[in-house]
């Protein structure tokens, strides 16, 4: 209910800003033109409200999008979960794994496609096999490391998932925790390289123990991991690959790499089911998962499209995966990885993140 309430206060603060900035009060009092947006903050909001494409929306479909923001997929889950009885907001927009939880929650309408017809235009592994989310883009699990500090100590640049071991970056990694979908990727992936995976996943905790000296933040955000990184407190990071050029974008000299094998990190959005404005709802989702946006998710953010008809430039072509490179991707099985997550999550929080 805490959340609930706090979502409520959110939105009705959201509302208020867009209805100046949209230019009149009664336009935000149309409940039927306003859709309500449950997803990240980040670059998400970068692109919504700081770079214009909430107006963008508005002129493509005539409704207004007003975002409720959370630092997190699974803040971003629970909310939702904490409305499930009566929904506050129309889409929700997560990390792969945080929206399978909300699937097994019902909380999820089934997507029509005759009223979201770019949906049409979606890769086949983008479709959720219960027809309730789409995968909209996706990012690639990667190593972000300041080139600079690399440079100044005589430090190899980093090239596989073992350099994060190394001793001389001592105090100085970022890795996220495991309930983070990037931690959680980390953690499967160490496990893998010695003898596991996701039906046994102690050899990835005796990894990330090891590692654990090594980290100076377990961080869930890239901002954070911008602001270590350009102070020099931290050296390398394990993070989304669009989000480390975001960071490059900032000015922060790091270089962006994506060791073998390569995990994909999908975005899904869905539509909840008792939305309070279903055709808003629709209408976002399709315009989500269009070409104009992903475009642009592309090409600014470098977020690989899950829509077979976008075409990236020049600039975004060595950043996101297209074609059969989409098929060569390391995979999950996200069933198994679920049903575990609660233990993993406790355990890491238990016999990791105290180690020192």
């Amino acid at each position: 209910m805490a959340q609930s309430r706090g979502a409520t206060r959110s939105i009705a603060a959201l509302v208020l800003a867009f209805a100046v900035a949209g230019g009149g009060v009664a336009a935000a009092q149309d409940k039927s033109k306003q859709v309500y947006f449950l997803s990240w903050g980040g670059t998400v909001q970068t692109m919504l409200e700081k770079e214009g494409w909430a107006d963008q929306f508005a002129k493509d479909t005539g409704y207004t999008v007003t975002l409720v923001p959370k630092a997190t997929s699974s803040e971003i889950i629970a909310t939702a979960v904490a409305q499930k009885e009566k929904p506050q907001v129309d889409v929700v927009m997560c990390d792969l794994i945080a929206f399978m939880q909300g699937t097994d929650q019902g909380v999820f309408a089934k997507i029509d496609p005759a009223k979201v017809p770019n949906m049409s235009k979606m890769a086949d592994m983008a479709k959720m096999p219960g027809g309730d989310g789409v995968y909209t883009y996706a990012d690639v699990l990667a190593i972000i490391y300041h080139e600079e500090m690399f440079k100044k100590k005589g430090w190899k640049a980093p090239t596989t998932w073992s350099d994060l071991l190394r001793p001389e970056l001592k105090g100085t990694v970022i890795i996220p925790p495991v309930s983070n979908t990037y931690g959680l990727y980390t953690l499967v992936e160490f496990a893998r390289m010695n003898g596991g995976g996701e039906t046994n996943i102690d050899p990835g905790f005796a990894t990330l123990k090891k590692v654990a000296p090594n980290v100076v933040d377990w961080t869930t955000t890239f901002a954070k991991i911008g602001t270590l990184m350009e102070s020099e407190t931290a050296s390398i990071a394990v993070f989304g690959n669009a989000s480390g050029w975001e960071i490059k974008g900032k000015g922060i000299p790091v270089s962006v790499v994506v060791p073998r094998p390569a995990y994909i990190s999908p975005t899904v959005a869905g539509i909840m089911k008792g939305s309070p404005n279903p055709a808003g709802a629709e209408a976002l989702l399709n315009w989500l998962i269009g070409e104009k946006v992903l475009t642009y998710r592309a090409e600014r953010f470098g977020n690989t499209p899950m829509n077979k008809e976008v075409k990236v430039g020049d600039k975004a072509k060595d950043r996101v995966l297209t074609g059969d490179q989409l098929n060569n991707l390391a995979k999950l099985d996200y069933t198994k990885v679920l049903a575990q997550r609660a233990e993993w999550n406790a355990r890491f929080e238990r016999e990791v993140a105290t180690i020192k």
